[in-house]
């Protein structure tokens, strides 16, 4: 009984501890009053170190952004894009699969889905 008790804490362990580190294509929409749902696309480019996330965003054909102050807590990561305070929120829905929202500094809000490459 013991023994199945530790492997299942093993394997808890584990699937908590997923690396989430490499390259993603999203495809989305960033929410408008005006327009409804615009279509947007999206690369991302995460780094995990145990529980810290780093990388890098870009969205459609702009700049490139640093991601800074990357955590993972069980299946959500969450960060800071860009040095003017724009956010991210994502979860982990399988190992090649990250879906959530990205929030400018000026509100805007890009709900995304991300596919690992």
């Amino acid at each position: 009984m013991k023994k199945l008790a530790l492997m299942a804490v093993v394997l808890v362990g584990s699937l908590l501890a997923a690396d989430s580190s490499g390259t993603y294509k999203g495809t989305g929409g960033i929410e408008d009053v005006k327009y409804g749902s615009v279509p947007q696309t999206a690369q991302l480019t995460l780094i995990q170190a145990g529980s810290t996330v780093s990388g890098t965003l870009k969205i459609a054909n702009g700049p490139l952004f640093k991601i800074s102050s990357g955590t993972v807590s069980g299946n959500q990561i969450t960060f800071a894009v860009g040095a003017g305070g724009g956010t991210g929120s994502l979860t982990v829905v399988s190992a090649t699969q990250l879906q959530g929202k990205l929030t400018s500094v000026r509100g805007e809000i890009f709900d995304v889905s991300f596919t690992k490459q």
